[in-house]
């Protein structure tokens, strides 16, 4: 199984989209007040940021696969001047 590289477009609209929701769930419905939400985004920072710091320490993950075998190489054959088709005399 291939890791697949970080997409950083998806990330960003999805915090966008998140905002936008977060927005509208605060300020039009009264869920939560401007002091509960400044706690809690800053309680989001810090837990990412640990999960941040984790994902750095482990580091790599090491290939659970087994190696792939070595590619077998062909050898070109000489063709000489036998094959006219590939270089049509005038």
């Amino acid at each position: 199984m291939n890791r697949h590289p970080f997409r950083w477009l998806e990330l960003t609209l999805g915090i966008v989209l998140l905002a936008a929701v977060g927005s509208w769930a605060v300020w039009h419905e009264d869920l939560l007040t401007p002091r509960q939400l400044s706690l809690s985004a800053a309680g989001v920072l810090i837990v990412l940021g640990i999960v941040g710091i984790a994902a750095t320490l482990r580091g790599a993950r090491p290939s659970t696969t087994s190696p792939s075998p070595a590619p077998t190489v062909t050898t070109p054959t000489v063709e000489g001047d036998s094959h006219e088709e590939a270089h049509p005399l005038p």
